[in-house]
């Protein structure tokens, strides 16, 4: 019976050890399997965290460049109108001085030579003079005391003074107005003074 015995708490033994191994390697899977799961969900959250965060700081750059862009052009706004102010007030003082100039005898001289380098350059041919209204008697007074032949034309457009020369047989326009003189001034003032918005 001992032997029977014997056997039986062999096997036991023998069962319980199988068993134990079963155990550990069980809960040795199942802890492996748990860091896998573990790892593969925070590598996910990480994944997700970083998709949020790389979101956040596109819409953050987004809205800064925005606020730039709204800034440079306030800014450029501001510089526009400061720059038109200048304009305004330089060139107002600068009508008003050619407004005293064609006042003067000085102007007189002025048209008298314009007029007839204006018709010397112009040349042979059919040959038109444009002046402002208030001009037109001077031009007239000109054309009489040259002896010179070309038609007189109230301009449509304010010249401010000055004249337009217009051979219509050649077909070409000399610009001898203040108007002109006046813009192409303006061109240069902004560019000369730093005053062009770029």
């Amino acid at each position: 019976m001992r032997t029977i015995e014997e056997k039986f708490n062999k096997f036991s033994q023998i069962v319980i050890k199988e068993a134990l191994e079963k155990k550990y390697k069980l809960i040795d899977e199942a802890r492996q399997q748990h860091d896998r799961t573990v790892s593969e969900k925070e590598l996910t959250l990480l994944k997700k965290a970083y998709e949020k965060i790389h979101d956040s700081l596109e819409e953050i750059e987004k809205e800064c460049n925005e606020e730039v862009s709204k800034a440079i052009l306030s800014g450029k706004q501001a510089l526009f109108n400061r720059r038109e102010e200048i304009l305004r007030s330089v060139f107002a003082n600068v009508r008003n001085r050619l407004s005293e100039f064609r006042k003067s005898e000085r102007y007189k001289s002025f048209m008298i030579d314009t007029v007839l380098q204006g018709l010397e350059k112009a040349g042979q041919g059919e040959i038109q003079v444009y002046a402002d209204s208030e001009d037109v008697p001077l031009v007239e007074e000109i054309r009489a005391k040259a002896g010179a032949i070309f038609e007189i034309t109230e301009s449509a457009e304010d010249l401010l003074g000055g004249c337009l020369i217009r051979n219509k047989t050649k077909g070409f326009l000399l610009d001898y107005s203040f108007a002109k003189s006046l813009n192409d001034e303006k061109a240069a003032f902004l560019e000369n003074y730093g005053l062009s918005i770029d």
